[in-house]
């Protein structure tokens, strides 16, 4: 059975953790994309003395994820990337959840209908991007750093634009020139537009293609059953780790089904009220590192238990 947590300070999961899931943008990340490494460093270690998995959960591409992470590979963390659709470990690829193969023209055919929203296609052999969706994605990316105050680079091209944020995106023509099976798109639309654009996709998508809005004006394209939560569940399962085990952070309605799974959801303090609803717990700002505070006030209460106890008189 798992282990009932007792808790001294504001961290205050049900059950002690064996399994830390984050989503990465707007929860683990600050608005400029970056975590204090330092901090990072002096957890990981202590998170692995306690037996805990250190998960990053995240719409993002695996290989995006590598690079938010560098400086920890081969480290032991676990990743769940494309909302669920691909999971790795320090082995290599754990799992992988394509899309039906029929359903993909209709899903090119809806997009063409959209010629004002960024496409980015991932997929088993690679990253994808048309050529007439460039400058889609970069206005759209530019506008977002623009709106958080964040410096905008310059005097890039697009496709060196995406490529710092889709590194290794290949540039094609046609769909017939993407390579190995679709996991998910990535689909960028201005922030006014993300629910107007989410209402087009789920009503012209086929059924079995599941469209989430992960915040910041992105939505993905999933398999339908695709999300983090089953990524977790998979995890739980190769880890012999119960659910109620599962400490999971997440400020997006892509991390609904992951917080709701897990033993003991928190959400950022930005969270939607809806994703405030399947939490246990609210915590501060992603720009302050409170998934960081959190961890270091779980582990200062884990340290002080496994501490020898001193004989009774």
């Amino acid at each position: 059975m798992p282990e009932i947590f007792a808790a001294s300070s504001s961290a205050n999961p049900r059950v002690t953790p064996r399994l830390i899931a984050v989503d990465m943008d707007g929860t683990f990340l600050t608005d400029a994309k970056t975590f204090d490494t330092d901090r990072f460093e002096r957890i990981l270690p202590r998170l692995q003395a306690h037996g805990i998995y250190f998960v990053v959960a995240s719409g993002n591409t695996y290989t995006k994820l590598i690079d938010y992470m560098k400086g920890f590979e081969n480290r032991g963390i676990i990743y769940i990337a494309e909302n669920g659709a691909y999971l790795a470990d320090d082995s290599g690829e754990l799992a992988v959840h394509p899309f039906k193969e029929a359903d993909v023209p209709h899903v090119y055919e809806v997009l063409d209908t959209l010629p004002q929203i960024g496409v980015i296609l991932c997929t088993t052999e690679g990253i994808f991007i048309p050529r007439n969706r460039q400058g889609a994605v970069t206005s759209i990316v530019q506008d977002y750093f623009a709106a958080q105050g964040q410096p905008v680079p310059q005097g890039l091209d697009p496709y060196s634009f995406v490529l710092m944020f889709y590194p290794s995106a290949e540039r094609i023509t046609d769909y017939s020139q993407v390579r190995g099976e679709l996991i998910k798109i990535s689909v960028q639309t201005v922030r006014a537009d993300t629910y107007s654009v989410l209402e087009t996709l789920q009503r012209e998508l086929p059924p079995q293609v599941i469209p989430l809005a992960s915040g910041f004006g992105a939505i993905d394209l999933v398999r339908e059953g695709v999300n983090k939560a089953g990524g977790l569940r998979d995890l739980c399962e190769r880890l012999n780790v119960h659910p109620q085990e599962v400490l999971a952070f997440g400020d997006g309605d892509n991390d609904r089904e992951m917080l709701a799974f897990a033993g003991t959801g928190v959400a950022m303090g930005h969270a939607s009220q809806a994703l405030r609803a399947v939490a246990d717990e609210v915590i501060g700002s992603h720009n302050d590192g409170a998934v960081l505070t959190y961890c270091e006030e779980l582990l200062d209460v884990l340290d002080v238990q496994s501490l020898p106890q001193a004989p009774s008189s």
